[in-house]
């Protein structure tokens, strides 16, 4: 699902014109982005907490030339943590999904 997919969603769950519903997403997405950006976390319960974080300088190898070894900088990049209720949520789903049936097939 892209960004249409969800407004067209909420616009289905809460009746709302699809241009307001627009409005917000875009809203709450620009809020999270610069908010992450000064430094601060999101946290929403159930669904996750975006942050920034620190990753570290490490050598790196070309696949293609294992001998050469590459210094990756260190750099600053976004994170996303899932929460407990959007875990869950995943693992059932996936559970529900990979469950085979128990009755044996008919030879042809």
């Amino acid at each position: 699902m892209n960004k249409g997919g969800l407004v067209g969603e909420v616009v289905k769950r809460t009746g709302q014109t699809r241009a307001d519903v627009a409005r917000v997403v875009d809203a709450a997405i620009d809020t999270i982005r610069e908010t992450v950006a000064k430094g601060e976390r999101v946290a929403l319960v159930g669904f996750g907490t975006f942050e920034k974080r620190k990753r570290g300088q490490r050598t790196a190898r070309n696949p293609r030339k294992p001998e050469v070894t590459i210094t990756v900088p260190a750099r600053v990049v976004p994170s996303f943590n899932p929460g407990q209720a959007f875990k869950e949520a995943v693992a059932e789903k996936k559970r529900r999904t990979t469950k085979k049936s128990t009755a044996k097939r008919a030879r042809r």
